[in-house]
């Protein structure tokens, strides 16, 4: 059994547990949570089939069933709030918790069970509580997890123990607080408990529990990871870290490359989302067995639509059959999404410690490809993950959009130290996992980029597998390397259109980009405590060489 029961350790958790057992409250399961579904006023039920609805104790002609939020259709960041940073609000927050539990068990309310983890080394109970009107989120949460059903609660009751207690996740969308326009999220990591209040948007509930599963990995020893991760051929696992709109799912989820794959190197994807890797054990656990995939590249009658579980922020069309179909493209709204089957492609719940990590990047002061030379700078690059937020992902300024941000590790859900992830990473470095950067956007001087297509960065995943790539010194920018046959490997114009220059003006640009990075992590050091000046220092000797070159003595 992985998870043990422990009497509630904290205030949160005891308000939280205890609500479950409410007399308005009743267990349910999926058949229950589908029947209620389709009842649900916004919910829309189209007809294409579901994917294998058996799987889930669902009837046999499941529909697809579709939920539409309103004006809010993405994750709000800005409502999370962390126990451990209360301080003095804490009775504050713990008063709105007790009178959000209170007006909930008021009301008919239900408790699904559900496991996180697809390894029998990491597997951990989890418990979802909702109203009986938010039947559709509380499906699609077990559709993403695991339900508690065979064959998954019997490859759980033998999986290793964990000494934490079950996951709690506490969701009432119909919560509203005049103090709190944008909800409000209160994140007990410590006790494995979370409240999701006035927040409609199913993202919400399944990075809340990922979340909690992270946070209980890394007291398990292993590496939090949200990103990609796959296998090519007989080769070490390829681990890529990137937001939405990074190259994230169009490198992990590729089984051909842009046809640079040759047959005997078929790819297994693990997943592209979250996963732990265990630094004690040489393993990689994908922690979810389904996809939840943006749907703004899917074609209307796109034959992909076939492995879809669940649709939500998409439209919906009636043809002159009758027959009722969804619309995607993000034509409705810029965040749709589905719950899709991995049955897609070739896919496997786990497999060994990556052998390379990329950090996805936006920042076009940097080439296509580097390789990094040194675990210190191989963390400080990933803690200074430079990118941009996609549209609709995030409910965010629209303006924020169009700026570069540090996002580190590619990870917006950490809840856990800074600092701990950067130790976790730099094992894993030790340990020989090699570390590349790989700029997904364009490179050059804001007036005169020069685009990166996707077929080039898959062109180049390719290579570093093969170990093809052959590196040289970059001498402006001290501990990465660059290609050395980037014309022979990536076509002639390579090194015309991607070599960075010691031209004045570009190592400007680059200085600066390298100072944003200093200067976010010494913030995290110097007001935040949650940074050391050892994963600083690398940034910091490289940008040393650029004032010397720029400025000689």
């Amino acid at each position: 059994m992985a998870s043990k029961h422990k009497i509630p350790g904290s205030s949160w958790r005891a308000h939280i547990e205890s609500a479950f057992f409410a007399s308005s409250v009743r267990k349910t399961d999926m058949a229950e949570l589908y029947s209620l579904a389709i009842k649900q006023p916004e919910v829309v039920v189209t007809s294409h089939p579901m994917y294998r609805p058996g799987q889930f104790g669902l009837p046999k002609n499941a529909k697809i069933l579709i939920s539409n939020d309103g004006g809010i259709v993405g994750r709000t960041a800005r409502a999370r709030r962390l126990v451990r940073e209360m301080g003095k609000e804490r009775d504050r927050f713990l008063g709105l918790l007790g009178e959000a539990i209170y007006n909930f068990n008021r009301h008919p309310g239900l408790w699904l069970e559900g496991i996180i983890g697809l390894h029998p080394d990491f597997m951990i109970k989890a418990n979802l509580l909702s109203p009986e009107t938010d039947a559709k989120n509380m499906l699609d949460w077990g559709i993403n997890f695991t339900p508690w059903m065979k064959p998954w609660s019997t490859l759980y009751k033998k999986s290793r123990p964990l000494n934490e207690p079950d996951i709690l996740i506490f969701a009432d969308p119909e919560w509203a607080h005049p103090d709190f326009p944008n909800g409000l999220v209160i994140i007990d990591e410590e006790n494995n408990c979370i409240a999701i209040l006035g927040l409609r948007y199913f993202g919400e509930r399944k990075k809340g529990t990922l979340t909690l599963a992270w946070t209980i990995g890394i007291r398990q020893n292993m590496v939090a990871c949200h990103g990609g991760i796959k296998k090519i051929g007989n080769k070490p696992p390829v681990a890529v870290f990137g937001l939405s709109g990074s190259g994230k799912s169009s490198i992990t989820n590729s089984h051909d490359h842009a046809g640079t794959l040759k047959k005997n190197e078929k790819v297994n994807v693990i997943h592209d989302d979250a996963f732990l890797i265990d630094l004690q054990n040489n393993f990689t656990v994908a922690l979810e067995p389904t996809l939840f995939d943006k749907t703004d590249a899917v074609k209307f009658d796109d034959p992909d639509i076939k492995y879809f579980y669940s649709a939500q922020n998409v439209g919906t069309t009636l043809l002159p059959d009758g027959k009722r179909k969804i619309v995607c493209e993000d034509i409705r709204n810029d965040n749709g999404r589905c719950l899709k089957s991995r049955d897609m492609f070739n896919h496997a719940n786990s497999c060994e410690r990556p052998g390379m990590v990329i950090w996805l990047q936006k920042d076009t002061s940097l080439p296509p490809i580097c390789k990094v030379s040194s675990v210190g700078l191989s963390v400080a690059m990933g803690a200074s993950l430079s990118t941009m937020r996609a549209k609709g992902v995030e409910n965010v300024d629209p303006k924020d959009l169009e700026k570069l941000v540090i996002e580190p590790f590619a990870n917006p859900f950490r809840v856990h130290p800074l600092m701990v992830d950067c130790q976790q990473f730099k094992n894993l470095f030790k340990l020989g996992t090699e570390c590349y950067i790989m700029n997904t956007h364009a490179f050059g001087l804001p007036k005169n980029l020069t685009d990166i297509p996707k077929e080039l960065s898959l062109k180049i995943v390719t290579e570093l597998v093969r170990k093809n790539i052959e590196w040289k010194e970059w001498k402006a920018f001290d501990g990465l390397l660059l290609p050395k046959n980037g014309n022979e490997l990536f076509g002639p114009d390579y090194e015309k259109k991607y070599k960075p220059t010691m031209n004045p003006e570009y190592l400007n640009f680059l200085r600066d980009r390298m100072q944003d990075r200093i200067t976010y992590l010494s913030n995290k050091r110097d007001i935040e405590h949650d940074m050391e000046s050892a994963f600083i220092d690398p940034l910091v000797a490289a940008r040393t060489v650029i004032d010397n070159i720029l400025h000689p003595i």
